[in-house]
């Protein structure tokens, strides 16, 4: 019986195609099957989502056809801090994930990724990376505006070079970034000590370079980063945009690290397409395996955040004040904690209780109240499938007829026009489609605009339709 999965999951690999079947289907394990029930597990509650609307009702249908009878589902979600020692039966083959292209027309194609990294057992422990003790995946905290970008450093820190090489992790300041690049570290560095693990500011790895240069000490620096390196991790990549001796440089650490199955994880504040003066071969490399983003924290997110920060400080503040901080502040994790930290320091030098009123009076100009209800990329699609008397499927499916293709495209142009989502959130709510699908279609729908007045129209009575229900709603 334990086949059902691993035989339901070969036949929809061809269909599904490599790159949603390694980032959907190949996470999800079968525990067991009771009779009519099978039993899976899921790494985190958004890929535990994100299969059930999407692809569990083709895994049933797959497995009806197999077996002639309907099955039901139940699954779990395994926790960040326990190992995963449950494998999805597709494990066995221990392929990357299929680079894809990137959007610019002088992208290089991906070689094969090499096999991931493997390490003699005899190596010695390595030495212990500049690691920031706050920053590991216990105080990370999870909710929808990072759970893929979470999923994904989990996913490398258990299986290093052999899925998402590279991960390219994006967002604005304060939302994560860091702190996931961190936790790769230190879980990599308790889990496997003989691993040699780099983590870098992209800024010291361009002064470190330039350094090397002057003291003709070249070899030494190409050694440690090429040769003596297992895992990369880099932070802030976009400061190294226009200088072209250290793109270059790291375009040859990246092609060595990755040939030799080492796994790189990199971060940065836009996605490779819109760093202005980066090399295009080196945008289509950070495009070869994941890219994925971190966002603002929901309201329940920073709710979760500032409960962790109190305790950890040990600040006496109620559920309720909570909640009142966390409406007000909605930037980003930083500016959060601060708030709090301002609060209570406030409170104790007045030797007053914290309450509402008197966080709102401390607070004072940095809060920001929520605003109405934004619009969302449900709506988007809804709207434009009824202006062209298309499904709303068909919009998430993999037609490329033109009468579904055009439309899409415009979806997803408005839905990054009138919407805060990053080009991989657009993607994945169009059934799962690449993110460099996104940016094509955008920049597509921009430039015919100027050319088919009829697009144009149809475009600027879309928003017009989505601003009206955006004022009302």
């Amino acid at each position: 019986m334990s086949d059902i999965w691993s035989e339901a999951l070969e036949g929809l690999e061809p269909r599904l195609g490599a790159q949603t079947f390694d980032l959907w289907l190949r996470p999800i394990a079968l525990r067991k099957v009771e009779d009519d029930r099978l039993h899976l597990t899921a790494p985190s509650r958004f890929m535990k989502e994100w299969f059930e609307n999407h692809y569990l009702g083709v895994v049933l249908d797959e497995i009806r056809a197999r077996e002639g009878r309907a099955f039901k589902v139940e699954i779990e979600v395994l926790s960040a801090e326990e190992p995963r020692e449950i494998v999805p039966a597709s494990a066995a083959r221990t392929r990357a994930l299929e680079p894809t292209p990137a959007p610019a027309p002088t992208a290089v194609a991906a070689p094969a990724p090499a096999a991931p990294v493997q390490v003699l057992a005899q190596r010695p422990r390595a030495e212990a990376p500049n690691l920031s003790p706050r920053y590991r995946f216990e105080s990370f905290i999870h909710g929808a505006s990072n759970e893929l970008a979470a999923s994904a450093a989990w996913a490398v820190a258990q299986e290093p070079g052999a899925r998402f090489n590279p991960l390219f992790i994006y967002g604005g300041v304060g939302l994560g970034k860091t702190h996931l690049l961190h936790a790769v570290g230190h879980y990599l560095h308790a889990t496997r000590p003989e691993l040699r693990i780099t983590l870098q500011s992209a800024e010291r790895f361009m002064n470190e370079f330039i350094t090397s240069v002057r003291a003709n000490a070249f070899d030494e620096f190409r050694r440690r980063y090429r040769d003596e390196c297992d895992v990369l991790l880099i932070d802030d990549i976009q400061f190294i945009a226009g200088r072209d001796r250290t793109m270059d440089e790291f375009f040859h650490v990246f092609n060595a690290l990755y040939e030799a199955g080492k796994q790189i994880v990199v971060t940065a504040d836009r996605v490779p397409a819109d760093m202005q003066g980066m090399e295009d071969r080196l945008t289509s490399r950070l495009n070869w395996g994941l890219v994925a983003d971190v966002k603002a924290p929901d309201l329940e997110t920073r709710v979760a955040i500032l409960r962790q920060k109190a305790e950890s400080d040990r600040i006496e503040i109620s559920d309720a004040v909570t909640l009142h901080i966390a409406t007000l502040i909605r930037s980003n994790v930083r500016e959060l904690e601060g708030a709090l930290v301002r609060v209570s320091t406030f409170a104790a030098l007045k030797g007053v209780p914290i309450t509402a009123e008197f966080a709102s009076s401390v607070l004072g100009d940095q809060a920001t109240p929520e605003s109405s209800a934004p619009l969302t990329i449900e709506a988007i699609q809804k709207a434009v499938a009824n202006h062209f008397s298309v499904r709303i499927a068909d919009l998430k499916g993999p037609r490329r007829h033109k009468g579904i293709a055009r439309p899409r495209m415009i979806a997803m142009y408005l839905a990054r026009q009138m919407t805060t989502a990053s080009f991989p959130e657009i993607g994945l709510r169009f059934g799962g489609k690449d993110h460099s699908t996104v940016i094509n279609a955008c920049k597509r729908i921009d430039a015919l605009q100027a050319h088919e007045p009829e697009l144009a129209a149809s475009v600027q009575a879309l928003r017009s339709l989505l601003s009206g229900s955006m004022a009302s709603a």
